[in-house]
């Protein structure tokens, strides 16, 4: 029995549009682009605090930066391949784009810790509403 005959590759799915299955494969490619940012950026977090005892915004700070760095980087090769801006001006949008992510990022931090929450569980409440808003910002300036 040959098992290819019963795949159905996600493009020839009948009910689904092309621009739906091109949307679902690129929140996929960038998810794992961002779980490796994240490692960069919860990783450095959780040592800068613990270990350097850095305040835990200002260690926040710094490794969302290296995490955006590597999301720019890793987002650049293997998602948004198509950019319609030179790369000058991309990465100055992109960067723009980063700083409203860090402002959510730290805001929503300071304020969860305030309310007594462990700045870890923090970052990952964080993590969960800066990911969209940094995808779709990021897909209307890459992708045509």
């Amino acid at each position: 029995m040959n098992l290819k005959e019963y795949e159905t590759p996600i493009e020839n799915v009948p009910y689904l549009p092309n621009k739906y299955v091109t949307l679902l494969r690129d929140i996929f490619k960038y998810g794992l682009v961002s779980f490796s940012a994240l490692m960069v950026d919860v990783g450095l977090l959780y040592t800068l605090v613990e270990y350097f005892r850095l305040h835990y915004l200002q260690a926040a700070t710094v490794a969302f930066v290296c995490g955006l760095l590597v999301n720019y980087f890793l987002g650049r090769a293997f998602v948004f391949k198509n950019g319609r801006l030179t790369r000058s001006k991309e990465f100055i949008y992109y960067s723009l784009i980063g700083l409203v992510g860090l402002g959510l990022n730290d805001l929503i931090i300071y304020v969860l810790v305030i309310i007594g929450l462990w700045y870890m569980y923090a970052k990952a409440i964080s993590v969960a509403t800066v990911f969209f808003f940094h995808f779709f910002a990021r897909r209307s300036l890459f992708e045509h």
